[in-house]
């Protein structure tokens, strides 16, 4: 999973399965939404200039060299919160590991360097009307311990620390005291980062309480066990203690042949509702393919998996997986790019829908908001 989210010059092959909901209450009606304007709300109280970002260290939040780490802010004026997860890559194996983002730890030091140049673009362009998150807060959960946010385990691959769920909590206990302005929350990442989205959407949910919390996966497309197969799911259990941090009345979640971790979409898509939930990815996303290739069709394969089998995949995921879930909806991008959210969102297109009317449709409540594209 590419971190070419906020600059992060990693080669990507990660990903893991996903977890949450997040939609309408299937009526498509406009009570799904929330003025960003509302008088009563404001930007959250935490540190920092609006406009610039700025790091704030966490005690107890820990990259896999066991080095702490922390979180950016860049406040915004709009009670919008933009709760963004970067991405990556995904350590599950020797060559994963040798090529995943930020193995030495993450600091403000890395901060400054990550939100360098895409830090202002797309999802975080301020001037573009397009945007309609341009007014928001945004946090950065930097991704520092190779688990697309989700593992629980002080010795994962290679003995490294690997508790990225672990960390997710920590930096969520600093945010939510301070967000008792917000009236309107997104939780949001790119490839790794939107698996990470995925993964912990339904626990952040439950901290804001009735605010309307909606989801914005870019790049991190899970699909069922025919594509993401049994035995690479094995892998990402194990080395990263993901039965730990799935949900505990998941049964589906835990296939006996170590599969069944897409199962977590329609459970959580269940739990939620009356939140909407967003997948943005290529119908034969390069990066990804990388990654799903490792077990497919078997865990002795290398090679990426084949553009017209990831395609089928995607498909199920629309038609099969997500069927009677009118909260989740894909935005099918043509070809094979990796990464949507630091794209232009006026010009990028798909199914005659902007990116960003598309997405301005989901926040809004719009009635007749649906899939989009090929």
């Amino acid at each position: 999973m590419s971190a070419r989210g906020f600059g992060t010059p990693w080669l990507v092959m990660g990903l893991v399965a996903a977890v949450a909901g997040c939609g309408s209450d299937g009526s498509g009606g406009d009570d799904d939404g929330v003025d960003a304007g509302d008088p009563t709300g404001g930007p959250p109280t935490l540190p920092g200039t609006a406009g610039q970002w700025s790091w704030i260290d966490v005690p107890g939040s820990r990259c896999m060299n066991g080095s702490t780490t922390g979180f950016g802010v860049n406040l915004g004026t709009s009670s919008d919160l933009v709760i963004f997860m970067e991405g990556g890559g995904a350590c599950f194996n020797a060559f994963t590991c040798s090529s995943v983002a930020h193995p030495n730890g993450f600091t403000g030091t890395d901060l400054a360097n990550a939100t360098r140049g895409q830090g202002t673009e797309g999802l975080f362009n301020r001037a573009d009307l397009a945007n309609p998150l341009r007014d928001a807060t945004f946090v950065f959960f930097p991704y520092c311990s190779g688990d697309v946010f989700g593992g629980s385990s002080e010795a994962g691959f290679g003995g490294r620390t690997q508790v990225g769920y672990q960390n997710v909590g920590a930096w969520m206990d600093v945010i939510v005291p301070q967000s008792e302005p917000v009236r309107r929350v997104v939780v949001s990442g790119s490839s790794a980062g939107g698996f990470g989205a995925l993964y912990n959407f339904d626990r952040i949910e439950k901290l804001f309480g009735d605010r309307p919390v909606f989801l914005i996966d870019d790049s991190g497309p899970p699909m069922a066990d025919q594509w993401l197969t049994p035995c690479l799911q094995t892998q990402m259990r194990m080395y990263w203690n993901l039965n730990a941090t799935l949900p505990a009345d998941c049964a589906a979640c835990r296939g006996s042949d170590g599969g069944g971790l897409v199962n977590a979409l329609p459970y959580l898509a269940d739990q939620h509702p009356d939140h909407r939930m967003a997948l943005i990815s290529s119908v034969s996303d390069g990066v990804i393919r990388s990654f799903y290739g490792f077990g497919y069709p078997t865990c002795s394969s290398v090679a990426p998996m084949p553009a017209d089998a990831f395609a089928a995949g995607l498909t199920n995921l629309r038609t099969g997986v997500l069927t009677g879930k009118p909260n989740f909806k894909v935005m099918s991008m043509a070809g094979g790019a990796h990464v949507w959210l630091f794209n232009d969102f006026t010009t990028t297109m798909s199914g005659g829908q902007t990116l960003g009317g598309w997405l301005t449709a989901m926040l809004d409540g719009t009635a007749g908001w649906d899939h989009a594209g090929p």
